[in-house]
């Protein structure tokens, strides 16, 4: 009997997902993490959801794990001594950065930019230069001076090291035979280049992604190597995999290599199962909502594939590494409500997280919370055990709320519900920014909610934004595991192009890619991907001439040898241009970047039809209790969501618990159970 099981840690609860190969079920479950210590909360919840789906962990075939180390290590500023070799005269680089500051006007005035990864002291120029655009050599290195300034960097203590050179993009001899100097000396010292993290101008972002990619690797080796040992001991023999911020997979060797990849792991993970879920129902344009303990992360899926960036941003800080377009809110579960000496009512970003978390886990918690207001509502029953297993403390909900309701001079329904409008208010803001602002009408999108607090909010910002149907997959708690298992082993390769439409031919362009994609193809043999199973997508990073602001445009590359081919990339280019900005110019196109995307599939999870039943959901029912709604109590049936049925219908205000998650269906709505056990809610056609 084959399972595969997907692992993903968030800021309060390690979510597993194990998948029986057979039998097509699903068994889940969370546990708290264990933040000091992320790889605890991992093994715990392995060991857990193993027993529970009835197997062990040495029965497992394959492990998908998505990590927020490489997050928390930058926004923590906790991850490792970085030393840097660069080209001489251009050891202020990562000090010079960017000329951005942030807003609102004067915003400057209170920015407090943090000191580089990398810090001046471990910095070293060399001797060297290759020049832009030919990429020739015009002064050699140094090697005597390399490994003099090498080992002032090794003998002062820095645990990695990375090598950023002028123009190396353009030829990266330089930068490996620094490397290859480094290796014969210093074998053990962790070293990346540039030109194989980045290949691509842009000095600045080239050195800062590396120098992350650098700052993480000692602890990420440290993490995987302890992981992979401990799993080991524990029996298994599952080959793991660890998913990218781009919601592909890569293994344990290759993330050792590009922690920096990682940056995004969990979050991806919902976005790529949702869009696959959406797809499979035939809803392929929806945004997503991913609501934890912590904040909350929104994203837009169109034509089933999920919007993705090339610039990775995590705290102040923005890098180039491909990911999941995902705008992130201090909206959660966890998300402390407070009023401010104004007497306005402030709910996040500031979160009580895992410990003490919320005054009704009954850990020591005080302070009133998302989750306490939704207690105080009736949207958690009494008979809901979070996970399954931790009982909640209703009074001591009551009470946390209270003191907003005494503050506001209101009731205690009242304040509760002030804190879920505000709340809702700010994801509402979240999901406009990847959908509204950037040129699409959220009504043409359906909304795909999860993750432990998301489909309690969702119905009500469906309702707002009129984004129908709104979709609550199985296990909503636990999505961002299921999507590692629908994930697939993934990498992107790129190359600086910097030709116009009207210097180069289609055919020069699909020379270019072909040879992008034989290193891409290259990567996927070295994970282990047979040749039959590998696919290659084609991007170009297109612009107007002497513009900055690029976007990602997919190609065919058989259409490219035709006359027309050019042009085709132009049409699509100013369309998307028109739709995103409200204009267009008469100017060629330049492409700055080209782009392969080489997947390997891996199967992992299979999602199967069943036929629809009946209608009436009645054996589902567990009770009844009154629930806070439009300013008034509903008497609200209360449904256990492992007896609905595929074909099953209720109206609202209704409320289905399961282990990992309930959902709220608002008045005036209507929901049904589909063939994939999906819960569609959309709005009743009597209202």
């Amino acid at each position: 009997m084959t399972h595969n099981l997907g692992v993903d840690v968030g800021g309060t609860f390690t979510d597993v997902i194990v998948f029986d190969d057979d039998s097509h079920e699903l068994t889940i479950d969370k546990v708290l993490s264990t933040p000091a210590n992320p790889s605890e909360g991992v093994l715990t919840g392995i060991k857990e959801a193993t027993n529970k789906a009835g197997t062990s962990v040495a029965d497992l075939s394959l492990l998908f794990h998505g990590t927020t180390v490489v997050t928390n290590m930058l926004l923590e500023e906790t991850g490792s001594r970085v030393g840097l070799i660069t080209t001489a005269g251009h050891e202020d680089i990562l000090h010079l950065a960017r000329a951005w500051t942030p807003g609102p006007l004067y915003g400057w005035m209170g920015m407090e930019k943090p000191d580089p990864l990398a810090d001046l002291v471990d910095t070293r120029g060399i001797a060297g230069r290759i020049s832009s655009p030919d990429g020739s050599e015009i002064d050699t290195l140094d090697e005597e001076q390399i490994r003099r300034k090498v080992a002032e960097l090794y003998d002062s203590g820095v645990e990695s090291l990375t090598i950023a050179l002028l123009n190396s993009y353009l030829n990266p001899t330089h930068e490996e035979a620094v490397r290859d100097i480094v290796a014969q000396e210093y074998p053990d010292l962790p070293v990346s280049i540039s030109s194989e993290i980045v290949p691509e101008y842009g000095e600045y972002e080239r050195t800062l992604t590396t120098v992350i990619n650098d700052y993480a690797r000692p602890k990420v080796i440290s993490y995987l190597d302890d992981l992979d040992a401990s799993l080991q001991d524990a029996g298994s023999t599952a080959t793991m995999n660890v998913v990218r911020s781009d919601g592909g997979l890569m293994s344990s060797a290759a993330a050792k290599q590009r922690p920096v990849d990682l940056a995004l792991s969990g979050p991806s993970g919902g976005v790529v199962g949702a869009a696959t879920i959406a797809n499979k129902k035939g809803v392929p344009d929806v945004l997503t909502l991913d609501m934890g303990g912590t904040s909350t992360d929104v994203s837009l899926v169109e034509d089933g594939t999920p919007e993705s960036t090339r610039e990775t941003k995590v705290g102040y800080r923005e890098f180039k590494a491909r990911g999941v377009d995902v705008n992130t809110v201090g909206a959660g579960g966890g998300s402390i409500a407070r009023v401010q000496l104004s007497g306005a009512l402030q709910v996040g970003p500031e979160s009580s997280g895992a410990d003490p978390g919320p005054a009704c886990y009954g850990r020591g918690g005080t302070e009133p919370t998302v989750t306490d207001a939704n207690v105080v509502l009736g949207r958690i029953p009494p008979s809901v055990q979070l996970g399954g297993r931790m009982e909640l403390d209703h009074d001591a909900a009551h009470e946390a709320v209270s003191t907003i309701a005494e503050e506001r001079g209101s009731s205690v329904e009242e304040a509760a519900q002030a804190i879920i409008d505000i709340v809702n208010e700010n994801m509402h803001g979240a999901l406009r920014v990847v959908s509204v602002e950037r040129g699409y009408d959220p009504r043409e999108f359906g909304l795909v909610a999860f993750g432990g607090a998301g489909p309690m909010h969702a119905n009500a910002l469906a309702d707002v934004m009129d984004t129908y149907p709104l979709i609550i997959p199985p296990g909503p708690g636990v999505m961002s595991a299921f999507g590692f298992l629908t994930s697939d082993v993934q990498n992107e390769f790129s190359e600086t192009y910097l030709q116009t439409d009207q210097d180069v031919e289609g055919s020069d362009v699909a020379d270019t890619l072909g040879e992008i994609r034989s290193e891409a193809a290259e990567w996927l043999d070295s994970e282990g991907v047979d040749g039959a199973n590998q696919t290659f997508d084609y991007f170009a990073d297109c612009r107007y001439y002497r513009q900055d602001i690029q976007m990602s445009i997919p190609v065919d590359i058989d259409n490219l040898q035709r006359e027309t081919g050019l042009a085709e990339i132009k049409d699509d280019f100013e369309e998307r241009h028109e739709n995103r900005f409200g204009f267009s110019l008469e100017a060629p196109l330049e492409i700055a970047n080209l782009r392969v995307v080489g997947r390997g599939e891996i199967e992992g999870v299979q999602l199967v039809a069943q036929d629809l039943g009946g209608e009436d959901a009645s054996n589902a029912k567990t009770g009844s209790q009154q629930v806070f709604f439009d300013d008034a109590y509903h008497d609200t049936p209360i449904y256990d969501r492992s007896e609905l049925r595929p074909g099953n219908r209720f109206e609202g205000p209704a409320i289905v618990v399961e282990d990992d998650s309930t959902v709220v269906i608002q008045p005036n709505h209507e929901a049904r159970i589909d063939e994939y056990e999906n819960i569609e809610i959309t709005r009743s056609e009597t209202q």
